[in-house]
């Protein structure tokens, strides 16, 4: 009995916000500890708890590769979009207060905004979903290729979308866009007369007792900060820094700095009500009929697997809080590479320990025992693999796959795996498309042209294709 008590009295004295690192001995925590010391070149911190007890948090590779500095665990990681998640909670905190509702259109709160039909058609609930119909401001060609220390506040981006035609009429389909809670924090400022950064301070980070999160600006000194890394279109096989590759400062979509310890106690203060009352909570966390996305948060796993919370990704970044409500664990993940380098291996890995396999985690670690069979051995050992297997193989990330080989100067390690892709996958252009720029990368013209000319064939609206003919063609009749 002695033992017991100690475990319930444990459970009772260390609340959520507070650390019991390693309260009990849990076989999934060693699991996850083991596999993620084999991931060679994961960097990143994360953390992992059980009954409100943290009980894993370690920190690996580096913050800063010039001084060698390494990360900690009280390292400052860019979070990504899971400041949707902030967000997300204000508005439904302003909706509590009786201060606006899931029905209202944008034009309530912004009766100036430039389109029309978003304007008055657009709600409140469509742009937490996802289902606005909104342009994507953040994938237009001026905002790729313009300086981003431009656009410093939510009102300077309205110039990128406010005039814009809408994708598709609202609620008719789903399409994850930055601008849908851009127009939140826009519409959170005119609601509560504060900024959007004013809001959340007084109302999340400080309930949630969070001091080491914030919506910094990349271009000035951040404590303690890792800096994100890609890997370089310039320099074949050289990490790259990510400063130029994104907004310079974050916003209400996302793209501040976190802790795993202070995205912790946001988890806890979330699932605890201590935000929004049980209901509003409840809301957030139900889990839509359809998808994978409800009121600005996530839903991994099978349906019904209660796993909710959200993710992050960009050039450099990978992050991710969640909640596994039916085995009572959260886990934080934050890292400063590629979401392929590393994220994806720990965020599967950690859901399948916890929560069990599902279709989708087996095909993707399947299709990583592929890659590594093609890579290791050579395409037809993975090829009788993915032939005598009972799992499906993962177009995507064999294309993604395909390109790290790209960038890193590996070109006929990438025509193995885009040939992969093009036997599996037939009928996809991309997959042709991929094969022919392989192809063209390696110097070999005519059969960069075969593909190209197939992935036309499949999909004639291929304007890379077109264009990457026109290039191949100039490139022979020239001579070069």
């Amino acid at each position: 009995m002695k033992n017991l008590t100690y475990i319930l009295i444990s459970i009772i004295l260390f609340s959520c916000t507070k650390e019991k690192t390693g309260a009990f001995k849990d076989s999934k925590i060693d699991q996850i500890a083991n596999y993620l010391d084999s991931l060679k070149g994961f960097s990143g911190a994360v953390l992992i708890a059980k009954n409100d007890s943290i009980l894993f948090k370690k920190a690996y590779g580096l913050a800063h590769l010039g001084h060698g500095v390494k990360n900690n665990t009280e390292t400052k990681f860019s979070y990504a979009s899971i400041g949707k998640s902030f967000t997300s909670v204000a508005i439904f905190q302003l909706i509590q207060e009786g201060k606006l509702s899931l029905q209202d259109p944008i034009g309530k709160f912004l009766p100036n905004y430039g389109n029309k039909t978003a304007r008055d058609s657009v709600t409140i609930e469509l742009l937490l979903k996802h289902r606005s119909g909104l342009p994507n401001y953040f994938h237009s060609e001026f905002f790729l290729n313009t300086t981003k220390d431009q656009f410093r506040t939510m009102e300077s981006l309205k110039k990128l979308y406010e005039d814009k035609p809408l994708e598709f009429n609202p609620n008719e389909e789903f399409a994850y866009r930055n601008t849908n809670y851009v127009v939140l924090g826009r519409i959170i400022e005119a609601v509560s007369k504060m900024s959007y950064e004013d809001y959340i301070k007084k109302n999340i980070f400080s309930i949630a007792g969070m001091k080491n999160t914030d919506n910094f600006e990349i271009d000035h000194s951040i404590e303690n900060a890792a800096e994100n890394y890609t890997l370089s279109d310039v320099n074949p096989n050289q990490l790259q820094k990510t400063i130029f590759m994104g907004a310079v400062k974050g916003s209400s979509a996302g793209g501040g700095y976190s802790t795993i310890n202070d995205l912790y106690k946001f988890a806890c203060a979330f699932k605890n009500n201590e935000l929004l009352n049980t209901y509003y909570t409840d809301l957030m966390k139900k889990e839509p009929e359809d998808g994978w996305y409800g009121y600005g948060m996530q839903f991994a796993g099978a349906k019904g697997s209660e796993i909710y919370g959200h993710s992050g990704g960009h050039f450099g970044v990978g992050a991710e809080w969640r909640v596994f409500e039916k085995q009572n664990y959260t886990a934080i993940l934050l890292t400063n590479k590629d979401l392929d380098q590393g994220f994806f291996d720990a965020r599967f890995f950690i859901e399948k320990t916890i929560s069990g396999a599902t279709p989708k985690l087996n095909n993707y670690f399947f299709t990583k025992e592929v890659i590594k069979t093609c890579l290791n051995e050579g395409i037809d050992k993975a090829k009788a693999l993915i032939n005598n297997s009972k799992f499906k193989l993962s177009e995507i990330d064999l294309n993604t796959k395909g390109y790290e080989m790209i960038k890193r100067g590996f070109y006929e390690k990438a025509i193995d795996l885009f040939t992969l892709e093009v036997l599996f996958f037939p009928g996809s252009y991309d997959a042709y498309d991929s094969l022919g720029e392989a192809y063209m990368k390696n110097g070999k013209d005519k059969k960069a042209i075969a593909n190209y000319q197939k992935s036309l064939e499949l999909n004639p609206e291929n304007t890379n294709a077109k264009e990457k003919l026109t290039e191949l063609a100039t490139h022979i009749s020239s001579g070069i």
